[in-house]
């Protein structure tokens, strides 16, 4: 799809009081070269993504998808070892093909903003079930959510995770259910991820339960899939997505290709409006490719649905997109705002204007749209889609 001047539009709008705001991004995929400038830095990871830390913060709940492990002291091979004190070893610690990183990743990550992490995707078993067990405590202990990956020995624990904000004196609960296309090849002898395809009857009749549930106010899909670096989705991305907002999800939040695919408004029967994102790119990568360098900080408003008064179920009222890119200079690898950023910059905003809609592009700010009503005729669909400005 090539992105118009025309913006994604939902019915309703929404009060800033009661606006539940979602932000979204890409793959956190760490090569071995951004390892290491993370270990020369003082922050550490937090170095990473520090610039854009404030437009995550900005948000009630954030989502990324962490492409790999984090599981101290397990090798390449599987073996368990003293952990290295550095950020990175090559050994314990490596990028591709086979990906590991120092768990201090994670507490960066939280204090970045970000609340919910996929660990379901083709990297999850690259420290083979050990690695994926000790990514689960690191994330635990870290203090965050995850969804599509379990323990061994912890079947009984659910595919999901539920986050929780209070918006207008009301706790929301928001669902999150996430799942991978495979694990290049590597085998799931223990059951600990899920995919996408082959548990797809399990995938929607999770999302099915989720929707149906009371104490779930939305239920966002989060799956890993497509073909790497190809714009548009496969025809089984499709259906997948379709038949999931069918099923009751709120919004589809899809990763893997490492570039942008499109992002569409589905109407499912019921009349329920929902939001499909097929990629969201990389977010932090050594991938230097212009596309691979260019994503979206993906904004999503949800707000009760008028029918269902007040307390009623959450709903898209409002979407938008902050463009951001991977600075990759002179040893330095860092993800920046777009807007913030010098003239070398432009021909990103340009790539991305290109699949998303620029009526749609938010100016780096992380009020979004708290500080006005939302939807087709609010602000937010009335900035200067050039400057960002209002």
């Amino acid at each position: 799809m090539t992105a118009t001047g025309d913006g994604i539009a939902f019915r309703g709008g929404a009060g800033a009081s009661e606006l539940v705001t979602v932000a979204a991004v890409g793959d956190v995929l760490l090569h071995d070269a951004v390892q290491k400038f993370a270990a020369t830095r003082p922050g550490g990871y937090l170095s990473l993504f520090d610039p854009v830390a404030d437009l995550i913060r900005g948000a009630d709940i954030a989502f990324a998808n962490l492409e790999g492990p984090a599981a101290a002291g397990i090798t390449k091979t599987g073996r368990t070892t003293a952990a290295p004190a550095k950020l990175w070893d090559g050994w314990v610690y490596s990028g591709y093909p086979m990906f590991n990183y120092h768990p201090s990743v994670l507490d960066a990550l939280k204090q970045a903003g970000f609340d919910v992490l996929l660990t379901a995707n083709n990297h999850a078993l690259d420290r083979y079930a050990v690695g994926a067990d000790r990514t689960i405590d690191a994330i635990r202990a870290a203090g965050l959510h995850f969804t599509g990956t379990r323990k061994r020995g912890e079947s009984e624990q659910p595919w999901y995770a539920v986050t929780e904000t209070v918006r207008a004196g009301r706790t929301r609960r928001i669902a999150w259910l996430g799942c991978t296309y495979g694990t290049n090849g590597l085998p799931d002898r223990h059951g600990q991820v899920l995919l996408c395809y082959r548990d797809g009857a399990r995938v929607l009749e999770t999302i099915r339960a989720l929707a149906r549930r009371d104490d779930i106010d939305a239920v966002m899909f989060a799956p890993h899939w497509g073909a790497e670096y190809e714009h548009e989705p496969e025809p089984r991305q499709r259906t997948l997505a379709v038949a999931a907002i069918e099923a009751g999800a709120t919004a589809v939040i899809g990763t893997h290709p490492h570039v942008m695919q499109p992002v569409e408004k589905h109407i499912a029967k019921d009349g329920r409006e929902g939001l499909i994102a097929y990629s969201l790119g990389n977010f932090v990568s050594n991938q230097i490719s212009l596309a691979r360098r260019s994503a979206p900080i993906l904004l999503l408003g949800l707000a009760p649905d008028p029918k269902q008064g007040p307390a009623g179920k959450l709903r898209v009222a409002a979407f938008g997109w902050i463009p951001i890119w991977v600075r990759n200079e002179n040893g330095r690898m860092q993800v920046e705002a777009i807007d913030r950023a010098g003239p070398e910059a432009a021909p990103h905003l340009e790539h991305l204007n290109g699949h998303l809609p620029p009526a749609n592009r938010m100016p780096a700010s992380a009020d979004y749209w708290r500080q006005n009503a939302c939807g087709p005729d609010g602000p937010a669909h009335r900035q200067d889609r050039l400057t960002g400005e209002y």
